[in-house]
């Protein structure tokens, strides 16, 4: 499925305090899909697992603000909702995951040289966005999901069935302890 970009004018959009907000569905994120559909294709014991992927690809939700302060600077705000579901790496199951994501962005021509500009990329409160006349909603929403998606998930709970590999393996230092003298 093809989407076309949803592109904005930061700037203008945080000048005129606009609200941006919908849903759309999983496949206009190809980068996303494509790392969802990877998950699902890790060796599973669990034929239903992938199933269950599949079926479970709900809608991205998502609620863009723009802002302007006292001084000037723009801003945008950005909601993220959505339920995904990926592959558990200590059962290798079917996991959900909701991910409700929070951003701030603080909007402008930014020199690397600036000092302010570093200053505000070692904050944890606002990132900074450069201002474009064409800034593309779906790449920062897609590019947001990815990151904040765990490397490696796993349940919060037990797992059911847990796979592990047969311990009849002989020990490789076995033999280094006849070496040892009492």
């Amino acid at each position: 499925m093809s989407t076309h970009p949803l592109l904005i004018d930061n700037v203008a959009f945080a000048k005129k305090n606009e609200r941006l907000a919908g849903e759309l569905p999983l496949q206009s994120f190809a980068r996303l899909t494509e790392l969802l559909q990877s998950i699902a294709s890790v060796q599973t014991t669990n034929s239903n697992a992938a199933e269950q992927i599949s079926r479970s690809q709900p809608a991205v939700r998502y609620v863009l603000q723009g802002e302007t302060d006292a001084v000037g600077q723009h801003y945008l705000h950005l909601a993220i909702n959505t339920d995904l579901c990926t592959i558990c790496q200590r059962c290798m199951g079917a996991m959900p995951l909701k991910l409700n994501l929070n951003f701030n962005y603080l909007i402008g021509d930014v020199n690397v040289n600036d000092v302010e500009a570093s200053d505000i990329e070692g904050s944890d409160d606002l990132d900074l966005q450069q201002a474009s006349l064409e800034m593309d909603v779906i790449a920062l929403i897609e590019d947001e999901i990815i990151m904040a998606m765990p490397i490696a998930p796993i349940h919060d709970d037990d797992c059911g069935a847990i796979i592990s590999q047969s311990g009849d393996k002989a020990n490789p230092f076995a033999v280094l302890k006849g070496l040892i003298k009492p």
